[in-house]
């Protein structure tokens, strides 16, 4: 299967979940947040439920151990999964899912990449004028020499850029213009 179909079917699986949890969303919301976490520190349970020779009746019951008290709906939801034989795009729906929640609740995780690790106040600063777009629930400060100074900001598929390299390639380009306009003078 190429990227884009895998893409497709796991962005419909939680599309899926994303409805049917509709009235439920934050119960669910907190459920699928336990369920990646133990997921991830627990491979080895992980594995068993992608299992194709374990039963669907024991990986049910694998689930309902790890919390008996997830919601019917997402416990159907995961048993339609694993019974589809996707138990491998598990994690990677559930964390579609969050996305998709995150989206709805216009809630955003934010990258800001400068030249040295920033700040709390200064990161602070940033993420307050930034408050228009919405809940900002997590940054990342990632260091980037290249960026020179300031910050270039990433959430979604959205960039501001606010870096000196960024302003010093627009007096380049520009000094490159003027140049090229007194050479077609004389």
């Amino acid at each position: 299967m190429k990227r884009t179909q895998y893409n497709n079917l796991i962005s419909s699986y939680a599309r899926a979940l994303f409805y049917i949890s509709e009235n439920k969303l934050g119960i669910i919301r907190k459920e699928v947040e336990f369920l990646l976490a133990f997921f991830k520190d627990q491979r080895d349970i992980f594995t068993y439920l992608s299992h194709p020779i374990t039963s669907l009746e024991r990986k049910k019951e694998a689930i309902l151990s790890i919390n008996k008290n997830l919601s019917e709906s997402l416990v159907k939801f995961i048993m339609v999964v694993l019974a589809n034989r996707r138990s491998s795009l598990l994690i990677l729906i559930l964390e579609k899912f969050l996305n998709l929640v995150r989206e709805n609740e216009n809630e955003l995780e934010i990258t800001i990449k400068s030249a040295k690790t920033l700040k709390e106040s200064d990161i602070k600063i940033i993420t307050e004028s930034l408050s228009f777009l919405g809940k900002i629930i997590k940054v990342n400060n990632v260091v980037d020499p290249s960026v020179l100074g300031g910050f270039v900001v990433k959430y979604g598929f959205n960039l501001i850029d606010a870096s000196l390299k960024s302003y010093l390639d627009r007096m380049v380009d520009l000094s490159k213009m003027e140049i090229l306009k007194i050479r077609n003078c004389v």
